[in-house]
């Protein structure tokens, strides 16, 4: 006997609905940062997006080999001795200690704790921006790799390879994007958006957040596009802001005192 055909459910057609909605909205935002292509072809790239399947992933800590620059790094100033700390900075280096288990005091985190006060809320923003946010560690961490890339931090962007391999992010993806001088919103275009997977979310996160590292600010239109593209929450908006300001922070860091990536335990 045949099975008649599942009838819709009002969930399932809100998504159909969505998704269409999402479809334009990141058709609107590739036209206004794409204005040489037209608009047939455009509308067939966001479809596609929409009906690729996900590109290969790899969880856990079993990921792919990947080149660093950055392991033979001769740190400038890498924090004070245990020997040397004050008691604020060896209580804010054991609360760093305590919440980060698998990777310690590496890092912009050993520079920090010279100065507790800005070591403790520093530390604390950053575990908003990573784990507070309505992203995916995915998407997050695609974020992340762009703001290491544009700033020429060479240990952000490896630190972050392993953590975005953990997340998802396929080795083709981070090879891709565009460092030191070659970064520009037109490379992130060109050479990383095609290898997105098939949410139409994430490739309106990574143009948003190339544009804003490319020129420091985000046209009208950008943001309109992108908000549309993330169901109208300007909150996400203030946390991809949050997550570029914060690892700008983090890149500025790592490149005044030259710290290295170290592997985490």
């Amino acid at each position: 006997n045949r099975q008649s055909p599942r009838k819709p459910t009002l969930a399932s057609n809100q998504q159909v609905i969505l998704r269409k909605r999402r479809i334009q909205a990141f058709h609107t935002l590739f036209t206004l940062l794409a204005p040489n292509e037209c608009s047939s072809s455009v509308q067939e790239f966001a479809t596609n997006i929409m009906q690729t399947n996900s590109s290969s992933t790899v969880t856990g800590d079993k990921i792919p080999a990947y080149h660093r620059t950055s392991d033979k790094f001769i740190p400038r100033y890498n924090g004070p001795s245990p020997s040397e700390m004050t008691e604020g900075q060896r209580s804010i280096r054991d609360s760093i200690v305590e919440s980060r288990p698998r990777t310690g005091i590496s890092g912009p985190f050993g520079p920090w704790i010279a100065v507790p006060a800005i070591a403790d809320p520093s530390q604390q923003l950053g575990k908003a921006c990573r784990y507070g946010t309505s992203l995916s560690m995915r998407e997050s961490e695609i974020v992340i790799l762009l703001t290491g890339a544009k700033h020429k931090s060479h240990a952000e962007f490896d630190i972050h390879q392993g953590e975005a391999l953990r997340a998802g992010v396929s080795l083709e993806i981070i090879s891709a994007i565009p460092r030191d001088n070659e970064f520009s919103l037109e490379n992130v275009k060109t050479k990383v958006l095609p290898l997105l997977n098939q949410e139409e979310r994430e490739a309106a996160i990574a143009l948003f957040t190339a544009e804003l590292l490319d020129t420091s600010t985000i046209s009208n239109e950008t943001y309109n596009a992108t908000k549309d593209a993330l169901d109208g929450k300007d909150s996400t908006i203030v946390e991809i802001t949050s997550i570029v300001g914060y690892y700008t922070y983090c890149a500025y860091t790592l490149n005044v005192f030259n710290i290295p990536c170290i592997s985490p335990k």
